[in-house]
């Protein structure tokens, strides 16, 4: 596995929609593991492949569930252990069947550092997609898992993560981001 290079907002790639995989062969399976491996070395809990140079709709996510230490603040975990925590995913050509319910979180982005803002998104989704041999699977995800999908299926569909802020909240987000890019 390789730790590849995790790339940075305004890289047009960032704004390109990507194409559906049609090929389920053992160089897929290498860029999924690799995807994981660099996710985890970025301490992210999700990465879409337009995020390391690659215009394939591949998605990888992994949200780990930390137990609760008696010195912590009850509200740090208001969120119990699901299925989902501490469980790898790969979306290949992920698609939302349906969405229901609101809910809003304030997220990150591995190609926008430093920047967090509040998101609505919906609170539950259903999602159809394939695993990295092509098999189909569909899964219901609620909480974080949810907006960790739509998130990343924004990416695959070239929609940055700034989209989804406030006009003023975006500008500042910009100036910030060009503020931090060499020249």
């Amino acid at each position: 596995m390789a730790v590849l290079d995790v790339v940075l907002w305004p890289a047009q790639v960032l704004e390109t929609r990507a194409t559906e995989v049609s090929e389920f062969d053992e160089s897929l399976r290498r860029f999924v593991a690799d995807m994981h491996e660099t996710m985890h070395d970025s301490n992210g809990i999700g990465l879409a492949a337009n995020q390391v140079g690659d215009l394939r709709r591949v998605i990888t996510m992994e949200i780990p569930w930390a137990a609760r230490d008696a010195e912590q603040d009850e509200e740090q975990f208001a969120e119990p252990k699901e299925w989902w925590h501490d469980k790898k995913f790969t979306f290949i050509n992920p698609v939302i069947t349906k969405k229901a319910g609101k809910f809003r979180y304030q997220e990150g982005c591995l190609s926008f550092p430093e920047i967090f803002e509040f998101i609505d998104r919906a609170a539950e989704v259903w999602v159809s997609a394939q695993d990295e041999y092509g098999k189909s699977f569909e899964i219901h995800a609620t909480g974080l898992l949810s907006v960790c999908i739509q998130h990343e299926l924004d990416h695959i569909d070239g929609v940055v993560f700034i989209n989804r802020m406030s006009r003023l909240k975006a500008n500042l987000a910009r100036k910030k981001l060009s503020r931090a890019v060499p020249t």
